[in-house]
């Protein structure tokens, strides 16, 4: 594969591969923590949204930044900062100093930090690959991340198995340890954009002008609200449930690392897929994909074993990437060179930025008792009638070839 031959290529995506198996770890192993140690279920919800709210704030201005700076500078310096991060984590636990307090504190951090990083890292691809080469890079990328998603779930529950939460705390800051070396400027030897030193004033300038781009760009609306109805309808919710579906069945750990590893799996696969898609009417493959996904999220809703949850939550993941890959290379091919950063914080403000909110009801509901199988409908439905009004008003993006 051509792409493989491209060195800069290769350590962005050796670096992304470390790094989310590292975060694939600890976010596991987090979520364990607070079900088994803690026991305090409705504190994985103010933890996902302690994470993800600061997340989604510098997410924002993560898209500035990246048009502004050297992209592969913010991912080292982002990254060194998670695993030092993590080495905190890892002497809280040999101090054995958990507390509410202090992982609120360190997920706030740790979603600064990756705010910070994503538009970095998801407008760098354009710039190290031939427009030729974008969707099967693209696809190679996600589908090898998400293969890190499949292996992390199993390695944290051997980790923690095998050596508890040390030993998977201590892997994790390793693993993002590696990434951020790997992604050092001198060898990523990516663009340096000729700018001066930002004021606030110009850093919301640039914003605002991002936000009307891509509001004022049929086909830029479309595909970010499509990957918004599936990832606040479908993937925040069933990232919040399993967790919580694993506890009332009275599961293990190693119960919840196989469901969560089938999400990976089926996101993992639908790569490989879109990897070897030729000719496809891209615009309509994304709206049918979307319903599909709907579609599988609700028959999640309705089964109750731990295999048959794995195998619904792996048809929603697989779903859904068919979404989300083809519609992030449709935004990154129409979009101006100098505004892909924002274009792509605005993405993934779409993609993850809106799970805090499905944190944070789902968690508030949950608390006062009601059933999360009832709860997971509701989004279900609420996503298929979003659905069916923005496929009636995205003419120019279903038209896309």
């Amino acid at each position: 594969m051509a792409v493989l031959r491209n060195q800069r290529f290769v350590f962005m995506w050796l670096s992304g591969m470390t790094l989310t198996l590292g975060f694939a770890i600890f976010f596991l192993s987090v979520s364990w923590l607070t079900i088994d140690v803690l026991r305090q279920p409705a504190l994985l919800g103010l933890i996902l949204t302690a994470v993800s709210l600061p997340r989604v704030i510098m997410m924002v201005f993560g898209g500035v930044f990246a048009d502004r700076f050297q992209k592969s500078r913010l991912l080292f310096w982002t990254n060194l900062g998670q695993a030092f991060l993590m080495l905190g984590v890892v002497l809280l636990h040999y101090a054995d100093a958990y507390s509410v307090g202090t992982l609120l504190l360190i997920s706030v951090v740790f979603g600064i930090l990756d705010g910070m990083s994503y538009p970095a890292l998801s407008s760098l691809l354009p710039s190290l690959v031939p427009a030729s080469q974008l969707q099967r890079a693209n696809s190679l990328f996600q589908g090898s991340l998400e293969l890190m998603f499949v292996i992390g779930p199993f390695l944290a529950g051997l980790l923690l198995t095998q050596g508890g939460f040390g030993l998977s705390f201590g892997t994790a800051m390793i693993l993002i340890f590696i990434a951020a070396v790997l992604v050092l400027p001198r060898l990523i030897r990516d663009p340096i954009p000729d700018t001066s030193v930002l004021s606030i004033r110009q850093v919301l300038r640039d914003l605002r002008e991002g936000i009307r781009y891509v509001k004022e760009t049929p086909v830029l609306r479309a595909g970010t609200l499509s990957i918004a109805i599936v990832n606040l309808f479908v993937m925040g919710p069933l990232i919040m449930s399993i967790p919580i579906l694993v506890g009332a069945a009275k599961g293990s750990a190693a119960d919840l690392s196989l469901i969560e590893g089938g999400l990976a799996v089926g996101t993992f696969v639908a790569s490989v897929v879109v990897l070897f898609l030729r000719s496809i009417h891209r615009g309509r493959f994304v709206f049918c994909a979307l319903f599909l996904t709907l579609g599988a999220f609700l028959l999640y809703t309705q089964v109750a074993s731990i295999p048959l949850l794995a195998f619904t939550a792996a048809m929603s993941g697989f779903l859904l990437m068919l979404v989300y890959l083809p519609t992030v290379t449709i935004l990154q091919e129409r979009s101006d060179p100098d505004k892909i950063g924002r274009v792509m914080s605005i993405m993934a403000l779409a993609a993850s930025g809106l799970e805090p909110i499905a944190f944070a009801v789902l968690s508030l509901l949950v608390a006062i008792e009601i059933p999360i199988q009832f709860l997971l409908i509701a989004f279900a439905v609420i996503g298929v009638i979003c659905g069916l009004l923005l496929y009636r008003a995205s003419r120019d993006f279903r038209n896309i070839s």
